[in-house]
């Protein structure tokens, strides 16, 4: 299958979603391509992420979890906790079996764009950036814009920063933290300077 052909499909899909998630879809492959632009990765794959990195997001947490074992997934203990955690696994595996995809770098950024992982590609941390600095959630968290700022010079810096944020929050409402999470953070960390 082509990528004008999956793209297609892809944009399909996206089309029938709810519409402030299509909305949202749409603003996160605009700024997935803006990023792409300026860290010098390859626009048309970055495109195929964002267009197919919330597929099932709007799906309620029993359907998840459903779709997570019919799609051969096994979530951990929190992704049972908090079942919204699947659904970029298991739009990368949907994105893999149903459109075709091979692209690892693809598929391993829709997984993993909500909680990032230890060894992320600079594709990767285009989508996972992508996706956090979207307008419509810089309105409901005026302090994304920092993450936002921080993009355009060190995508490094703006995971990490992103990661900090969702630390804090987490903290704040007893939230648990996934495991990737915690990995992607140590290790930007411990790249860091000094």
């Amino acid at each position: 299958m082509t990528t004008t052909t999956t793209e297609s499909r892809l944009r399909e899909a996206v089309a029938v979603l709810p519409a402030g998630l299509r909305d949202h879809v749409l603003r996160v492959e605009a700024e997935a391509e803006r990023l792409a632009r300026l860290h010098g990765v390859d626009s048309d794959r970055v495109c195929l992420a964002a267009l197919g990195h919330d597929l099932v997001r709007h799906k309620r947490g029993d359907e998840l979890l459903r779709l997570a074992g019919e799609y051969g997934l096994l979530p951990d203990e929190i992704e049972r906790a908090t079942p919204i955690l699947t659904h970029g696994p298991i739009a990368a595996r949907i994105l893999a079996l149903e459109y075709g995809i091979e692209d690892a770098e693809v598929l391993d950024g829709v997984d993993c764009h909500t909680t990032a992982r230890a060894g992320m590609t600079v594709l990767e941390k285009v989508l996972f950036v992508a996706d956090k600095i979207d307008g419509g959630k810089i309105e409901r968290a005026p302090q994304l814009s920092e993450v936002r700022d921080l993009a355009q010079s060190s995508l490094d810096g703006a995971v990490l920063r992103y990661l900090d944020y969702n630390l804090e929050q987490a903290v704040q409402r007893r939230w648990q933290v996934h495991p990737r999470s915690l990995a992607a953070r140590n290790e930007l960390i411990a790249a860091l300077p000094g």
